[in-house]
């Protein structure tokens, strides 16, 4: 079973302009509000796309329990943790003239320890050695990645499978603390931060993946928005490009992404062929408007169109 974790879930509300002047008055043409965090994000996919996850984390008040609800309409099973205080709104403004966003994201409330020690303790009860734990997005505020660390432990204990998706000081940190998720997915951003140098051109992005390798990580997946993806694999090094669209919105197209990733090895298509099925997945993200995720439909007619292709090392031959 997928398992993801959402530490600090969201309402995620799209606000769309036809052109973003800063300071001036902006008139509001759509707005459109769904629930979000990068956990729950990647189990309402995997939903869309067949398969059946566990979606796991914290639900901190009414928008909260709203999460949990939703979920549950959808047919996801749930299991998280509520507490005082209320989960966090995220504003995404998407000015329709270029189709950017600028994201004005919430921390969150402060999480108490008897809620993470619940969090803890239903957590281990449901790893088993089939399982595949899936940790994505931020921490809210009063939580610490030693939370992480012992929960990936237990994973890599059992032989079982673990991706970690989440900022450079937080993967950072979670290293420092000696674990080792099977999968880290970022963005080149992400991995920048991490690795405390630029990682912005594919070349960059493919030598910082490979430096996350020798660090004793199974594989490293590192998104670039519109440029496509590589992968530092068992199976090889890879480059895979989205089918083209015309972008709506870009938001949650990496969880898209990672979620169509993860279908792909669950059913044992091989890295190349889950490579594919992730970009066609997360080019469907961005074809849906503002916050909405992808259609099942959409991801099977784009997913002959993406390209994989494996990476020529090119190796100095002395004269």
């Amino acid at each position: 079973m997928i398992i993801t974790i959402t530490l600090n879930p969201a309402v995620d509300e799209t606000v769309e302009v036809d052109r973003l002047v800063t300071a001036d008055t902006n008139r509001v043409v759509a707005i459109r509000r769904d629930i979000g965090g990068k956990g729950v994000n990647v189990a309402r996919v995997l939903k869309e796309l067949g398969y059946e996850p566990l979606a796991m984390g914290f639900a901190p008040g009414r928008f909260g329990g709203m999460i949990e609800e939703q979920l549950t309409d959808e047919g996801i099973g749930c299991d998280f943790i509520p507490y005082p205080g209320e989960t966090r709104t995220n504003i995404n403004i998407l000015d329709r003239s270029v189709h950017q966003s600028t994201v004005l994201a919430a921390p969150g409330p402060v999480v108490p320890p008897e809620a993470i020690d619940r969090l803890s303790r239903h957590l281990h009860r449901r790893i088993r050695r089939d399982t595949c734990l899936v940790f994505a997005g931020s921490m809210p505020p009063g939580m610490e990645v030693t939370f992480h660390a012992e929960a990936l432990g237990r994973v890599q204990a059992l032989g079982a499978m673990s991706v970690l998706d989440a900022d450079g000081p937080v993967v950072e940190q979670v290293f420092a603390l000696g674990a080792q998720p099977t999968i880290l997915k970022m963005n080149d951003h992400e991995l920048g931060r991490l690795l405390h140098r630029d990682c912005s051109s594919e070349e960059k992005a493919l030598d910082g993946a490979r430096a996350v390798r020798r660090m004793g990580i199974d594989s490293a997946v590192i998104t670039r928005g519109g440029e496509g993806a590589v992968a530092v694999t068992p199976e090889g090094e890879f480059r895979a490009m989205p089918p083209l669209v015309t972008v709506d919105s870009a938001v949650g197209a990496g969880d898209g992404f990672l979620a169509g990733l993860l279908l792909g090895l669950r059913q044992e298509r091989g890295w190349a062929e889950s490579l594919r099925l992730a970009s066609a997945v997360g080019a469907a993200v961005c074809m849906a408007p503002g916050t909405a995720l992808c259609h099942r439909g959409d991801v099977n007619e784009l997913l002959p169109n993406g390209v994989v292709e494996p990476v020529a090392r090119h190796v100095a031959v002395r004269a």
